[in-house]
């Protein structure tokens, strides 16, 4: 039911995501991908005035970027993510990327446009991750050829910071910092390794109507 893809928002997940996703202990980019379309995007289109302005750069970008063997095919990828914003990227107030760091983890890299920073949300909090100050190498290097003079932007890790327990909730923590981030209404963040269940459980649901209604949509066209 879900294409990986960004474009439009007719993509869902199809059950065994779901059933991953309620009891699973991890998470695939899929998920990722499918809650930023379905409760981002949509949300901010109907109510634009509760949520900044915030881009989306794909949950496999880093890991596209990090495999390349030239700058070429690097370049290739970051065009790619960066032209399917819908506006240029001095025009939002954060752009999210999802990463997948070292062999089975996910964190979120924000790049701050109004505050000229990368901030960086990870509910692990491992700041010996190499792979992280490299891909943001990169990013700088890419954003200057897209007029953004990113050179002396810090890398910071913000706090206060949710972390998670022993479980594999990383890629949950994650869309969960995007929504407290890209919410006006919300205030820092609200929510801890305890909710875990009953958020898991919210997305499934979320997800399981989002496809019924647009079921319900295109019977109607």
């Amino acid at each position: 039911m879900f294409g990986g893809t960004l474009e439009g928002y007719n993509n869902f997940l199809s059950f065994k995501d779901i059933w991953d996703l309620l009891f699973a202990r991890e998470s695939e980019s899929v998920i990722i991908d499918c809650y930023v379309n379905t409760c981002l995007f949509l949300p901010r289109q109907e109510n634009p005035d509760i949520f900044k302005t915030f881009g989306y750069l794909g949950a496999v970008l880093k890991g596209y970027v990090q495999l390349s063997k030239d700058d070429k095919s690097k370049k290739q990828h970051f065009d790619y993510s960066f032209r399917r914003l819908d506006r240029t990227p001095t025009e939002f107030d954060l752009l999210f990327s999802a990463m997948h760091v070292g062999t089975n983890h996910w964190a979120l890299l924000v790049i701050n446009i109004k505050e000229k920073e990368f901030h960086l949300y990870d509910s692990l909090r491992n700041k010996d991750c190499r792979d992280i100050p490299q891909y943001v190498e990169e990013l700088r290097r890419y954003m200057k050829g897209k007029h953004i003079d990113s050179e002396n932007w810090s890398l910071r890790y913000p706090d206060p910071c949710p972390q998670q327990g022993l479980g594999g909730d990383c890629a949950i923590f994650t869309c969960k910092y995007m929504e407290c981030l890209a919410r006006r209404d919300t205030q820092g963040f609200p929510f801890s390794q305890d909710d875990m269940p009953t958020v898991r459980a919210k997305f499934a649901l979320h997800f399981i109507k989002a496809y019924f209604n647009a079921q319900e949509r295109s019977e109607r066209i």
